[in-house]
């Protein structure tokens, strides 16, 4: 996988990131990974050098259009509505050691996910975006489930497959000025 390839494709974002410049990065990556007893895949170890803990930003937003960064999953998982083909990234953990901390995002999930999974990214509603060290596939982890077979939906076969799955979504607007966001409901929705 070609890290020159992710960077190409988040040129069409505006990329928030909060780096500490202080931070040995080849330091904290190689502490990681010493912690988890695994090597990080390449191309998400050049992610977390160059990006560390990031939001993405659509560049098509405007006053008349909010759009937010998404990513379209190979499966669904049980948050996604009968029509939605995406879902929300919130932001990525990075090297820094501050509440977006990769570090400590894998301490938090340490008791709940089998020990080759580690999240690398929040998703909407306390879910998580982790990634399997093992094999390098990206999965969406749902917080409410109990069952470790079921708890885990595949996002994609790996981190670059996760970058490129990245797209602008419009949000509903607010279209009566009353702080309420007014969406259509399709026949289907309203029948089931």
């Amino acid at each position: 996988m070609s890290f020159n390839n992710i960077k190409q494709n988040l040129k069409e974002f505006s990329i928030v990131a909060k780096t500490d410049p202080r931070i040995n990065k080849n330091e904290q990556h190689k502490e990681i990974e010493m912690n988890i007893g695994k090597q990080l895949p390449s191309d998400y170890k050049d992610f977390l050098k160059k990006y560390g803990g990031c939001y993405l930003e659509s560049t098509k937003t405007t006053d008349k259009i909010e759009y937010d960064v998404c990513y379209k999953p190979l499966e669904k998982d049980p948050w996604m509505g009968k029509g939605d083909d995406t879902q929300l990234l919130e932001g990525f953990y990075g090297l820094a050691n501050d509440h977006n901390s990769l570090q400590k995002a894998i301490d938090t999930y340490s008791d709940r996910f089998p020990r080759n999974i580690i999240p690398i990214a929040s998703s909407a509603g306390g879910n998580e975006i982790c990634m399997d060290i093992d094999n390098g596939k990206v999965l969406f982890w749902d917080h409410e489930l109990s069952h470790p077979d079921k708890d885990f939906f595949l996002i994609a076969n790996s981190f670059q497959e996760f970058v490129f799955s990245l797209v602008d979504e419009s949000i509903e607007a607010d279209k009566e000025g009353d702080g309420i966001l007014y969406i259509e409901l399709d026949d289907d929705l309203l029948s089931s």
